[in-house]
């Protein structure tokens, strides 16, 4: 998604609303594919700074993940706000790129030319809006750690067999049951 800013750049202070609607492609996150279906819709604000750029923009959108107990995929509703400084880049590279801004402890962003292009902006913050442990619910029960059966769809029944108990402690079992002759 581009932003047309020729309009703001010729004078300190102008400002400019836009709706923005960006669309994301799927992509591999802490090991798992994270999906974006539809788009996600907001509105943005920018501002001409003088030597810079600020940029307020507010989204809204789902991520299709895969729950971290069950492994089902689920829809995970996001919103995400944020601010972000775009510098005008002085030579004709035309990417966009981020570089750290040692004085403020913020990051910064550069465009060329008379659009700002928000893609990459907006999919990092979406990125970080994601829960660190998905979840498509709080009582998720996950899977057995033995036969692998979705415990949300009922009890598997491996675990009230004695083969669950660990050959190697059979016979620590077993001394459970006998009584103490000892006594």
């Amino acid at each position: 998604m581009r932003i047309d800013v020729a309009d703001i750049k010729q004078e300190i202070g102008l400002q400019k609303r836009t709706d923005l609607s960006v669309t994301l492609e799927s992509i591999e996150f802490g090991g798992a594919e994270v999906r974006f279906d539809r788009p996600f819709t907001g509105t943005a604000e920018i501002w001409n700074l003088g030597d810079r750029l600020l940029l307020k923009a507010e989204l809204q959108g789902e991520a299709s993940l895969a729950c971290s107990r069950c492994l089902r995929r689920y829809t995970e509703p996001l919103s995400v706000a944020f601010d972000e400084e775009f510098v005008e880049r002085q030579d004709a590279g035309g990417e966009t790129a981020e570089e750290d801004n040692a004085e403020s402890g913020r990051t910064v962003s550069f465009y060329s030319g008379d659009e700002v292009d928000v893609t990459d902006v907006v999919r990092d913050h979406i990125l970080l809006a994601l829960p660190m442990k998905p979840l498509c619910s709080e009582d998720c029960e996950g899977l057995c750690p033995r036969c692998g059966k979705d415990l949300n769809e009922g009890p598997c029944g491996c675990g009230e067999s004695d083969e669950s108990v660990d050959p190697r402690l059979a016979v620590l079992k077993d001394l459970l049951r006998k009584p103490d002759s000892h006594s």
